[in-house]
């Protein structure tokens, strides 16, 4: 590919990858509720950076390679797991752009791109994010290492978690807790307890 060819894919893909990440509702939704700390919107934005050089720095990645990556930033950074299968389309459309802007197609990518939601970008270091924390979720370790004895019904976030597809540990781990059999007699449950 030619040097100019290079430079003119590398700033279209950008575009595009922008493009997705910005309407990517559990990603702000994630920064909105605070899952990635006060720096949540520059941390998107070194995710969105980060599967932008991802893509364009392997040839021949797989849809599967490319959402284990995804999906490994959104749990490490964000203490989310995405229930809603975004990530998968996510992945798809990112690769199939790519494919398509390999081959010069950006006004099929551009009629396609501009059927999403025409919202404000909010990717970028001068956009301000609302920093508001969800009552009862917290990202610190120390919450991972809490007793399951010691979590309170809350049906706010129970609220919160059936309207939104984002999924946190905690929530998780409540699920799990709620769904837990007694095991058969001989069998002991040994569950972590809270560290002091």
């Amino acid at each position: 590919m030619a040097a100019t060819q290079q430079t003119e894919f590398g700033n279209n893909f950008r575009l595009i990858v922008e493009k997705i990440f910005n309407n990517w509702q559990n990603l702000r939704l994630a920064v909105e509720h605070g899952m990635g700390g006060r720096n949540g919107q520059q941390v998107a934005i070194q995710i969105m950076d980060y599967t932008y050089q991802y893509c364009i720095g392997n040839e021949n990645i797989t849809q599967g390679e490319l959402q284990e990556v995804i999906e490994e930033l959104m749990d490490q950074e964000f203490n989310t797991l995405c229930d809603d299968h975004s990530i998968p389309e996510i992945c798809r459309n990112l690769l199939r752009y790519k494919q398509l802007a390999l081959q010069g197609h950006y006004a099929q990518i551009e009629t396609e791109l501009s059927k999403l939601p025409q919202g404000k970008d909010w990717l970028r270091p001068d956009v301000k994010i609302t920093y508001t924390p969800v009552a009862g979720d917290s990202s610190s370790d120390e919450d991972m290492d809490e007793d399951d004895d010691d979590m309170e019904d809350d049906d706010e976030s129970e609220e919160e978690a059936a309207s939104s597809s984002r999924v946190t540990r905690s929530q998780t781990r409540k699920k799990q807790a709620e769904e837990f059999v007694e095991p058969e007699e001989g069998w002991t449950t040994v569950r972590t307890g809270r560290r002091k």
